[in-house]
């Protein structure tokens, strides 16, 4: 038999294993398979359904064997459709859904393909929360490989300064566990690395408490953007842990725009009443809402801000300071939206994460500073006009680029970002390298190739 045939036979064999968790291109289930949360143009030649480790490793196999480029999905929730590589291979994580709770640990072990909806709903009879940003429907694995920006990061620290195990199926199909007694290093480069070692096919995420948690919503007018950021500023300097703080310039319900103002106090809450009463107080507030609310309610509250199928173009920076050279950006680009859906979006890093020495992690800033994010997004008609709103962020970012650190988000970075990228490690970079090489070797999970499976 030829070395031709014999890889014939065994893609054959491949995809008889995988037999109905395959969906290729022109079948009944293609579309809603490659659909995520950002519109894609993006066309995979194969989406594999993943429900087991053993299918992962078929998936790999079946992709080196027939040469295709590759991807990982987990929630799908890439801006960019990284998550449906084009002419190319999909693992998609979503059957790997399993969740076990073991409270009195206070750990819970996922499936790769867990989203944050379904984790938080998990623990919730356990009074115990997981660190999770707004989005639900975001993958719980891909969220912290980048870092993750929780809801109660300032108390529980980012996403990625939670996972405490894996189970990683390399790009040679050997399973894998990082742990703190086993491939430790492999465990370091997950938490914040951006995940590029190979597909995680099982997480282990540690919980926290379900502490009060009290949540306010404020919209100012517009025209009093640069005083309520001024004292919004002021107030994120001294920030005791409970509280996170979201900010958005954002459409109102009727069309308007608003600087929205989003509290989460994770404690007393008598307290959290007072510091949210001064938020209150930053202006003269059009929408005013605060009430007591489980984590799973709050998650929840989101979705209806979130829908899937958009335009999506996204430019990110980290910033020390709101100067008012970034406050006078913000107010100038909130009034000249280009699209209604469009938003700008920031929250400060403060509390344990910025107790957590540099060098424990790859994410590359530990020093208190906000994520500041020029989020354009508009509806599939009005694609015409895409250039336009993704000039709209570029033109913000430009202005506010003098004023920022290096590197970013990595969740938010475009393949285009390479000077940020490049810095968003920080002096972690040479080690995350070292990493990456060891246990992908050739390449296979690069960043560009592989996105975060979020």
């Amino acid at each position: 038999m030829s070395n031709t045939d014999w890889n014939q036979s065994t893609v054959a064999e491949l995809e008889d294993f995988l037999k109905n968790k395959i969906v290729l291109p022109g079948t009944e289930k293609y579309p809603a398979s490659r659909e995520g949360w950002a519109a894609t143009h993006n066309q995979p030649a194969i989406i594999c359904l993943c429900e087991t480790t053993a299918d992962v490793r078929a998936a790999l196999a079946l992709a080196s064997k027939k040469n295709l480029r590759l991807s990982v999905r987990g929630g799908g929730h890439d801006w960019q459709g990284r998550s449906f590589a084009h002419n190319g291979l999909v693992i998609d994580l979503r059957n790997l859904n399993t969740i076990e709770i073991d409270a009195e640990a206070r750990v819970a072990t996922t499936g790769g393909g867990v989203i944050a909806q379904d984790l938080i709903a998990a623990a919730d009879p356990y009074d115990l929360i997981a660190v999770v940003g707004t989005g639900g429907a975001v993958g719980v694995a891909g969220f912290a490989f980048g870092g993750g920006y929780g809801l109660t990061t300032p108390s529980n620290g980012l996403g990625a300064d939670n996972i405490i195990g894996a189970e990683v199926v390399l790009a040679d199909g050997r399973v894998v566990t990082a742990s703190e007694t086993e491939n430790p290093d492999l465990l370091w480069g997950l938490c914040g690395g951006g995940g590029s070692f190979g597909v995680v096919t099982s997480l282990r995420i540690r919980l926290h408490p379900a502490k009060p948690l009290l949540s306010g919503f404020f919209a100012f007018p517009l025209s009093e953007t640069e005083t309520v950021l001024q004292g919004y500023n002021k107030l994120m300097q001294s920030a005791p842990d409970e509280l996170n703080v979201l900010v958005s310039a954002m459409s109102a319900p009727d069309g308007s725009n608003v600087i929205a103002i989003v509290p989460n106090w994770y404690g007393d809450p008598e307290e959290g009443r007072r510091v949210i009463d001064s938020i209150r107080k930053l202006g003269n507030p059009v929408m005013d809402q605060v009430s007591e609310i489980r984590m799973k309610e709050l998650v929840e509250s989101f979705a209806p801000f979130i829908f899937n199928g958009h335009g999506s173009y996204i430019r990110t920076r980290w910033i020390a300071d709101f100067t008012p050279e970034v406050i006078a950006a913000i107010a100038s680009a909130a009034a000249h939206k280009t699209s209604a859906l469009s938003t700008i979006i920031s929250a400060h890093l403060h509390g344990a994460p910025t107790r957590v020495p540099l060098a424990d992690t790859p994410f590359g800033l530990r020093e208190p500073h906000y994520i500041f994010e020029a989020v354009a997004e508009w509806l599939p008609e009005d694609d015409a006009n895409s250039d336009m709103h993704k000039k709209w962020a570029d033109d913000l970012i430009e202005q506010v680029a003098p004023y920022a650190l290096p590197g970013g988000y990595l969740n938010m970075l475009g393949n285009e970002d390479k000077e940020q990228l490049a810095n968003a490690h920080g002096s972690n970079l040479p080690r995350l390298q070292s990493v990456r090489k060891k246990f992908d070797p050739n390449g296979v999970f690069s960043r560009e190739q592989v996105p975060l499976a979020r």
